[in-house]
């Protein structure tokens, strides 16, 4: 069956051309626009840019994952966990902008205010341009380094099944999801805490780390959906296997919820001047709304649809699940992150009144442009990657047998 071994997903390949239209049209407004207001474009820039992060890191997650616990669900979701691992590289030349706009982002950056900041002064030794600038660099270096390995042992499978491979790939995998873990919670710090450095939260990291599985399960999840249309996916993939994606989903969902909700109960009861002022801001006026939709959309309405079984057997309705899910994540980036900048340098209004009620709310047309467009671009350069070689492994029994009856 040679179109399921070097083919197949054709209607998921034709989403290509479009992505690239919409990716470049998206991508010109953007540039036009930073020549109009360049302080919001570096803003814009980062959100969308970390959310390409959860992305791409949460894939290769998902990836380790697999390769540590099997299962016939791990093998649907390789090839595409690949894809999407292999984009970091790329990926990470995004954080040349946001360095370039350093001090449009981050208020510690300005030599005027920490100055007369004693408590930014304190941090000084973490929070400084030259350490920020090693640490991404960093960050994305060992990413890159594991998703290399991992890809290219994975691959080699195919060619020859070897135990040896697979021991390597579940040690490799131990100690990646470890480094990932450890490497994305000081990246949630640099690249989202700190945009109000008085402010801090203990539960910051883990909320973010899982924020980064959820986001990468939610794309594969829409990716393998389409591919299951046609060969070699529609001969292999079940009913159960959906079921599967779905129940993964549903933990995904739920453990942002509780570590969500962790932070919010430990900071309300804890009643701590320096850190009310993160909720005060964003439970009131437009930010008010934007946290009851992510309530009742990114854990309620997910978690009740993912409890029943027709909704994650049928690939339609848990795609249009995982796309909702993909959509809050935007939001919460965005929930995240825009109210920082709320007084002018990122944070220092929050940080010094710790009162903030009523704050007023802003979407410029920046921040979607700004999502559709590195979206739809990564999309590209991801749909790229898968296609370079067989979309299922083919030494999986599992696999094997699928497609040689069908043959």
């Amino acid at each position: 069956m040679d179109a399921g071994r070097t083919g197949g997903g054709e209607e998921l390949f034709a989403l290509r051309r479009p992505a690239l239209i919409l990716g470049a049209i998206s991508s010109v407004a953007l540039l036009a626009g930073a020549f109009a207001d360049t302080e919001q474009f570096f803003r814009s820039w980062l959100m969308a840019w970390v959310l390409l992060v959860m992305i791409s890191v949460g894939g290769l997650a998902v990836l380790l994952i697999q390769y540590l616990t099997g299962g016939i669900w791990g093998v649907l979701m390789r090839r595409p966990a690949e894809a999407a691992a292999s984009t970091i590289p790329i990926v990470g030349l995004g954080f040349i902008p946001v360095l370039i706009g350093m001090k449009s982002i981050y208020v510690w950056s300005h030599p005027e205010v920490l100055a007369h900041d004693a408590l930014l002064q304190h941090k000084q030794a973490y929070l400084n341009p030259s350490f920020f600038t090693i640490r991404g660099i960093a960050f994305f270096a060992l990413w890159s380094v594991i998703a290399m390995l991992i890809v290219r042992w994975g691959r080699g499978l195919d060619e020859r099944h070897d135990p040896w491979v697979e021991l390597r790939l579940r040690r490799l995998s131990g100690f990646g999801l470890l480094a990932i873990g450890l490497t994305l919670t000081f990246a949630s710090v640099d690249w989202l805490m700190s945009l109000e450095p008085h402010w801090f939260s203990t539960m910051y990291g883990l909320s973010f780390v899982i924020g980064c599985l959820l986001s990468g399960w939610a794309v594969l999840t829409m990716v393998v959906v389409r591919l299951a249309r046609s060969e070699p996916y529609s001969v292999v993939v079940e009913p159960t296997n959906f079921r599967d994606f779905g129940n993964l989903m549903l933990a995904f969902v739920m453990l942002w919820a509780y570590t969500a909700f962790s932070q919010f109960l430990l900071i309300w009861y804890g009643n701590i001047r320096e850190e009310t002022p993160y909720y005060l801001t964003r439970m009131h006026g437009g930010w008010g709304v934007i946290a009851v939709v992510l309530l009742m959309f990114h854990f309620f309405l997910p978690f009740t649809l993912l409890l029943m079984r027709p909704i994650k057997d049928r690939p339609a309705t848990l795609g249009t699940v995982a796309g909702l899910v993909l959509l809050m994540r935007v939001i919460d980036v965005f929930w995240i992150a825009a109210p920082a900048w709320l007084g002018g340098h990122g944070g220092e209004a929050a940080a010094s009144h710790p009162a903030v009620h009523g704050a007023p709310f802003h979407v410029s047309w920046m921040d979607p442009a700004a999502f559709i467009a590195l979206l739809a671009l990564w999309f590209v350069l991801f749909l790229g990657s898968l296609r370079k070689r067989a979309l299922l492994p083919l030494y999986e029994p599992h696999v094997k047998e699928a497609l040689s009856h069908a043959g």
